[in-house]
């Protein structure tokens, strides 16, 4: 890309600069810039959703009509809260056999005589059968294994139903897991990790760090090293819910460059990414704050930011480059910032600059600077050092 047709004619440009500088600025300088090759985020958003930290089904025990469902849908219940109730006659009958035979044995052994070994023995199978005839009657009513929210009810009362049919859904939604991309540099198991949930931000926990799945191969096209990891999310008040979409806070979500490494500068004091560029947009340095994944060779590494195709890099200038400075190439009619330069021996092309002042659109982009005379000015279409992303 070149910005010929965003540069002007070539001439010496100068917005007021006053007495708050402090001393006279240079007009002129020689700038190396190159044009921006970028890439938009969605070529590696991966699609991550919330589910419980744990869920089970509850199943039919026997065959039977189901007689009672206490729990409805969407219902948070307790641990052991009763969710449906089987048909129970049968069963009630079974029990009811198995504790008169108990009695009938208990009742040949009470005779004062000393028990042989083969009526203790008939009381014990008599025994065992009652138990068991008490657990199949207290199966048929189905209860919470743990403290959660009923989240499928395929059933209805009335319904006859046969042995291992789902009768309920049971989710734990007092913490959500997601398996999420992340930054091999910054997650670590049992580590705290940032994300957001509907782009809402909220802490997660590392619980285990695995290889990338084929889902998420796209990523292994950027610079910084990512690996997959299962995460908990917790939610002691209920706010979230399953199904819910989930976004690592190390995926870019601006559009991303590789560029010269000696282009990333620190960043202004201040700012809260760590790292800038320079460029220039509408004819005026603007400085981008980018955040470096990672080198993709010893002269070039790739960052993220809020950089526009239009957008030219200043790789390097002969003297320092305030944001808000208006750039003038020489050079003809149709000048433009190109990727090389022709002869080996300059580093640049020759621009006349204008330092930004009060009245610039650095510091009042609600107005145009006024200006010098004999001078030609040029407003941004957005204000310098910012604005919209894209």
């Amino acid at each position: 890309m070149t910005v010929r047709d965003l540069l002007g004619s070539a001439c010496l440009c100068l917005l007021a600069s006053g007495p708050a500088w402090g001393q006279a600025l240079p007009t002129s300088a020689t700038i190396e810039s190159i044009p921006l090759e970028l890439t938009m985020p969605e070529s590696y958003r991966v699609t991550a959703v919330l589910e419980p930290i744990r869920r089970v089904s509850i199943i039919a025990p026997s065959d039977g009509f189901v007689r009672g469902l206490p729990a409805p849908l969407g219902s948070s219940v307790r641990a052991t809260q009763e969710l449906a109730q089987l048909d129970r006659a049968a069963a009630a009958v079974r029990q009811k056999l198995a504790l008169a035979e108990v009695k009938e044995v208990e009742a040949r052994l009470a005779t004062g005589m000393p028990v042989s070994a083969a009526g203790a023995a008939q009381l014990e199978a008599a025994q065992a059968k009652a138990e068991l005839a008490q657990l199949e009657l207290d199966a048929l009513t189905l209860r919470a294994p743990f403290a959660g929210r009923v989240t499928d009810l395929p059933v209805v009362v009335g319904q006859y139903v046969l042995k291992g049919t789902v009768i309920a859904e049971l989710s734990d939604v007092t913490s959500l897991r997601s398996f999420v991309p992340v930054d091999r540099r910054a997650a670590t198991e049992g580590g705290d990790l940032k994300v957001f949930v509907e782009e809402q931000e909220q802490p997660a926990k590392v619980q285990s760090i695995l290889p990338l799945p084929e889902s998420y191969q796209s990523l292994r096209e950027l610079a910084a090293p990512f690996a997959a990891a299962w995460i908990t999310v917790p939610n002691p008040r209920g706010d979230l819910a399953a199904g819910l979409r989930v976004r690592s806070a190390t995926l870019p979500i601006t559009p991303l460059a590789t560029i010269p490494k000696d282009a990333v500068k620190p960043a202004e004091a201040g700012a809260s990414a760590g790292s800038m560029v320079q460029v220039i947009r509408n004819e005026y340095v603007t400085n981008i704050p980018v955040q470096v994944l990672g080198k993709v060779s010893s002269e070039r590494v790739q960052i993220t930011g809020a950089l526009r195709t239009t957008d030219a890099l200043i790789v390097s200038s002969s003297v320092a480059l305030l944001p808000g400075t208006l750039i003038r190439f020489s050079g003809g009619p149709t000048p433009g910032v190109e990727g090389t330069t022709p002869d080996p021996s300059k580093r640049g092309q020759a621009a006349g600059i204008a330092a930004p002042s009060a009245g610039s659109p650095a510091a009042t982009p609600a107005r145009s600077p006024a200006p010098a005379a004999n001078t030609r000015t040029r407003r941004p279409q957005t204000p310098a050092g910012g604005g919209s992303p894209f």
